[in-house]
């Protein structure tokens, strides 16, 4: 009996030296496998299946260690908000009907004419619809190239035509398109990427500079 134990013992002790040969010689920290084939073995099993469109470009944009930051933003800014783009879109509405409101205000006591109640209300709750279906298409495709390119051509559009009623149209032409006008332009170029706002805006002032000599604001 004491002979087995001592077998068992020396057994057992061995197992532990190797047990700790193993340890001592293991870096966890070495993984010969590189991250592009972890997630093509990945995809192969399946696990891809359950994951959602907006989690998938992710999952590719940590296996692309060449991937710019641009296409990071565009994943955020590509998700739906969590109210829904209804809901985000009576947000915007409701500033951009404000400035609708304030821009007619200052247009018609511009002019010495107090805009009444009823006229002014009537006129808000018109383009207040307009406003809406504008603001939840154009936040629902913001990334897209092709809109950012209409927005950019938009807000040159406006600035200079606004520019231009306001020097070259009689006063009741200036009171009624100035404030869309100015709201559609406020709205472009606040939804432009800084490099496009800034160049439209540069192109608006080289118009107002260099377009007629007798412009003013």
């Amino acid at each position: 009996m004491g002979k087995e134990e001592r077998r068992n013992r020396k057994k057992a002790g061995n197992s532990n030296n190797v047990a700790v040969t193993a340890s001592d010689h293991y870096d966890p920290n070495i993984d010969d496998i590189p991250d592009s084939e972890k997630f093509r073995l990945i995809e192969q099993s399946g696990l891809f299946k359950d994951l959602s469109s907006t989690q998938r470009e992710i999952l590719d944009l940590k296996s692309d260690k060449n991937s710019s930051s641009s296409k990071l933003e565009v994943i955020r800014q590509d998700e739906e908000p969590h109210f829904g783009w209804g809901f985000q879109a009576i947000l915007y509405t409701i500033p951009l009907c404000s400035v609708y409101s304030v821009m007619d205000i200052l247009i018609h006591r511009q002019f010495n004419e107090d805009p009444t109640f009823w006229p002014f209300f009537t006129r808000v709750v018109k383009i207040a619809p307009i406003v809406y279906l504008l603001v939840y298409f154009t936040n629902k495709n913001l990334t897209k190239p092709w809109l950012q390119f209409l927005m950019f051509i938009g807000s040159i559009g406006c600035g200079c035509h606004l520019i231009w009623v306001i020097n070259k149209v009689s006063y009741f032409g200036v009171m009624r398109r100035c404030p869309p006008l100015a709201t559609l332009w406020i709205y472009f170029v606040a939804q432009l990427r800084l490099f496009p706002a800034v160049v439209s805006l540069i192109t608006v002032y080289l118009y107002f500079r260099f377009g007629d000599p007798h412009f003013k604001i």
